[in-house]
């Protein structure tokens, strides 16, 4: 287990110092960092060390090891302006062999006029845009107190008739403490190559040189378009319960963020269940991140036995973006 330790440090260490001299607004693929399901939001999306559902498989792999249940969640939000996000998410328990998770995340931007000069109007046709997240994580309890995780995944970035992806991955690592079986988790998430767009959009014909009699004005051209990366981030945060007796769990939980195109910032969260039906949430969001909008979040959420071996939970968080107003997000699981 030290080993293991030392080896995500080494990485950690490593990646800071890779990440610390990039800048905001360095990054594409923004839509990796929105949180995937409502019980996160509701808590300021402090999920690191406190993912006990499927909200694991976007901050930390690690803790879906730690699931006593297999579960399936679908997620919904009309997100900012007018946007569409969506995120299926379910988990596969193999008991002594592991587990295994996985995700599809998509943000649609809906249709709009394609507008010309000649024709401010519309031309008759329409653009559209999406982004995609595919993920396949495995995690694995190697001692009682400690289990790892990973996460492969694909990213894909589409706008009319220009289409970028890569590839990325995920780690993670848990560890339950002896103090009070508080939990401290650890991340990298996003960590992978650059997109650029590609397509029919950025070809035209050009004449290389109208100067020159009886040349030919239907020379293949392509603008040259940059590499960007995708929002590399370290996690590390701390959870844990002041209160789990006689049917009342109070959780409290906070991580710290090192995000490869903003400064570092905080993520704070509380959750009150009542007698494992009822949850109450509130949350603060990007603490002290330069340029921030907004932050805080509330949630409620509410599990039902459907048969001694099925239950479903529905969870709503209500998110406040600033001057982009507020976001509703809505999660229905399903555990057996």
């Amino acid at each position: 287990m030290k080993n293991y330790f030392k080896l995500i440090i080494v990485i950690c260490l490593f990646t800071g110092s890779v990440i610390s001299t990039t800048k905001t607004g360095t990054t594409v693929g923004q839509f990796l960092k929105i949180g995937v399901n409502a019980r996160a939001m509701g808590m300021g999306e402090s999920g690191v060390a406190n993912s006990t559902d499927l909200s694991s498989l976007h901050y930390n792999p690690a803790c879906l090891s730690r699931f006593n249940v297999q579960e399936v969640t679908f997620s919904q939000s009309s997100w900012l302006v007018e946007t569409n996000f969506m995120n299926f998410s379910a988990s596969m328990n193999f008991n002594q062999l592991g587990i295994i998770g996985i995700h599809v995340t998509n943000l649609d931007y809906g249709e709009e006029k394609v507008r010309t000069i000649e024709n401010p109007n519309g031309n008759g046709e329409y653009w559209d845009a999406q982004d995609l997240n595919i993920g396949l994580s495995y995690a694995k309890n190697l001692t009682d107190r400690f289990s790892i995780g990973g996460q492969i995944k694909y990213i894909s970035q589409q706008i009319w008739h220009m289409q970028s992806s890569t590839i990325a991955m995920d780690i993670g690592a848990l560890f339950i403490t002896p103090f009070k079986d508080v939990r401290l988790g650890m991340s990298i998430t996003n960590f992978g190559g650059k997109m650029m767009l590609e397509g029919r959009d950025v070809r035209f014909y050009e004449d290389p040189d109208e100067t020159m009699y009886g040349n030919n004005d239907q020379i293949p051209s392509m603008y040259e378009l940059s590499r960007w990366p995708i929002p590399l981030t370290f996690r590390v945060g701390l959870a844990g319960e002041v209160i789990n007796s006689n049917g009342i769990k109070w959780t409290l939980a906070v991580d710290a963020l090192h995000p490869s195109d903003n400064s570092e910032y905080l993520d704070v969260g509380t959750e009150l269940e009542l007698f494992r039906k009822l949850f109450l949430r509130a949350g603060m969001r990007t603490l002290f991140a330069e340029d921030q909008e907004g932050g805080a979040s509330l949630g409620i959420g509410i599990k039902q036995a459907v048969t001694p071996s099925l239950k479903i939970k529905v969870d709503y968080a209500w998110v406040d973006y600033g001057v982009f107003e507020y976001v509703n997000m809505l999660s229905v699981s399903l555990m057996y």
